[in-house]
């Protein structure tokens, strides 16, 4: 956990409502400023995710390899391991990277998509997940940014062959095998042949091949030019609400305080927008939020968004 973030933000932070009354009042604060932002920021952490079936990385028991392994998702999140240990590194990304192919968006993303259509508000994603979910649910690639990557893409592990630059140095992750077999009990590929063929391969050096995504421990993260440019769009625009003293609104779902960086990024984002702005912070148990501008729904992210949404709905019935 961040102790910075636990000395300088959360420690001042105020609880969530709890009471039936105080929830109650909560969502309906949070439909009103949804409505009548100017503008709203979709956040997302590994809690989105959870009710789409995926776990939640760093949790004792339901965390990615829990109870398969002593190893902590931090250890094994290091880019290290592809050149001592590809099959190992391989084994552990392509097991994730699986379970991201077969997972389906829950309600909670069509939520927030509708929001988006319905309201006709400009709007961003950002996102620390890297399992696509936002794009398999219709979101725009522009419209979204991915802090820590995306299993979509690979890049190579040589860094000099990333920084040569040219239209090869990130590259779809398509061509690899959605089937692979993973040992239960060392998470490494069991067929080694299979990093001798050309989908983990780099297709400019012929290195071994990892995924475009920021790992907790990395010397090698490359970023996508695609990913690079939705950035800068999403700064200007950040700044163009900031500038205009616009009414920002940001829903956050699912986001921890391990790496709080979506928390953090929600927080000042609506702390330099003009009135009105709020943060709605939906998750089932890290829900505290600054004492100004925010407000915390205790509840998962599927079901938070849908009660949100009923009032959302209604006030709209009604104007």
């Amino acid at each position: 956990m961040s102790l910075v973030y636990l000395r300088e933000r959360d420690a001042v932070a105020v609880p969530p409502p709890s009471t039936s009354a105080e929830r109650h009042a909560a969502l309906e604060n949070a439909a009103e400023a949804i409505i009548h932002a100017d503008g709203l920021l979709f956040t997302a952490g590994a809690g989105m995710g959870v009710d789409s079936g995926l776990p939640d990385f760093r949790g004792t028991t339901t965390g990615l390899f829990a109870g398969v392994t002593e190893m902590t998702y931090e250890q094994m999140s290091d880019d290290r391991h592809f050149l001592e240990d590809p099959l190992f590194a391989w084994g552990v990304n392509s097991a994730q990277m699986n379970m991201y192919r077969k997972a389906d968006p829950h309600s909670g993303y069509l939520t927030l998509k509708k929001w988006a259509e319905q309201l006709g508000k400009e709007y961003f994603v950002w996102t620390s997940n890297i399992d696509g979910q936002f794009r398999k649910a219709g979101f725009p690639a522009e419209r979204i940014v991915t802090c820590h990557g995306e299993m979509e893409y690979l890049q190579c592990t040589d860094r000099k062959c990333c920084q040569a630059g040219g239209e090869n140095h990130v590259w779809s992750s398509a061509n690899l095998p959605s089937k692979v077999e993973v040992d239960a009990t060392t998470l490494r590929l069991v067929d080694a042949s299979l990093l001798e063929t050309p989908a983990f391969r780099c297709p400019r050096c012929g290195s071994v091949a990892r995924p475009n995504v920021w790992f907790c421990s990395d010397q090698n993260y490359w970023s996508h030019p695609a990913r690079h440019e939705a950035s800068s769009r999403y700064r200007r625009w950040l700044e163009t609400m900031h500038e205009g003293n616009k009414r920002l609104v940001v829903i956050e779902c699912g986001a921890g305080l391990a790496i709080p960086a979506v928390r953090c990024e929600g927080e000042d984002a609506v702390e330099h927008a003009g009135e009105g702005s709020f943060l709605v912070r939906v998750n089932p148990s890290d829900c505290r939020v600054p004492a100004h501008r925010g407000i915390g729904l205790p509840f998962a992210a599927a079901h938070g968004l849908c009660l949100l949404d009923k009032i959302v709905q209604q006030h709209l019935n009604q104007a």
